[in-house]
């Protein structure tokens, strides 16, 4: 399952200078790694891998949207410690170590077969105590059920156009101890990603390879 054409128009709107989510601030402070190599999965605008680039991690940001990634690559051409490629980040083959895998707003995009081979991948190709750090939606959030079900695929619907499965907060811990990782923080609340007024509830995960 993909949006590519949905976030190829979304991020040419939101091209503007944009804060670093709440997320990316709580793992800069909360998540003590031994080393700082970072990889976003589906970066979006960027704004929190120039945020993670400026707070001395090295950034590997990745987004399958194109034309989006050329935008990017011009815009912050003089930030240190980012590099960005175009890729879909649920079937990435090349073995690669890093410290930190970083997914907010993604995992929620893909299928049940995709989020079990990023969860292999990631678990794969992290360091010793490195850290997977979630943001997702789940099973409460507030338009879980809204939209058309995805016929064949539990648990997801288009909703304004657009896909997203709702994950079970529970399986997905069991999930993630199944791949080998300790569950360190998680915790399903609202507060974490508010906006526009509007403060649903998300689900916000960080798993440690021992």
């Amino acid at each position: 399952m993909t949006d590519r054409n949905y976030w190829e128009t979304f991020y040419a709107k939101q091209n503007a200078e944009l804060k670093p989510s709440l997320f990316a601030r709580f793992v800069a402070e909360n998540v003590k790694s031994i080393g700082k190599k970072l990889i976003e999965f589906g970066c979006g605008n960027a704004r929190d891998a120039v945020f993670f680039a400026n707070e001395n991690y090295n950034v590997l940001a990745i987004d399958q949207c194109e034309n989006e990634i050329k935008f990017l690559v011009t815009r912050y051409q003089k930030v240190k410690n980012l590099n960005f490629l175009v890729a879909d980040f649920t079937c990435l083959s090349e073995n690669q170590q890093f410290d930190i895998a970083y997914s907010r707003f993604t995992l929620h995009s893909i299928t049940a077969k995709q989020e079990a081979d990023v969860l292999a991948w990631t678990y794969k190709n992290l360091n010793a105590n490195g850290r997977f750090c979630i943001e997702v939606r789940g099973q409460k959030n507030e338009i879980y059920q809204k939209g058309d079900a995805v016929v064949g695929e539990p648990d997801a619907f288009i909703f304004n156009n657009h896909y997203r499965r709702f994950l079970n907060f529970d399986r997905f811990c069991e999930d993630l101890k199944r791949v080998g990782f300790q569950i360190e923080y998680a915790a399903e609340e609202k507060d974490f990603a508010p906006f526009n007024g509007e403060n649903e509830t998300f689900i916000r995960v960080i798993a440690v390879k021992k």
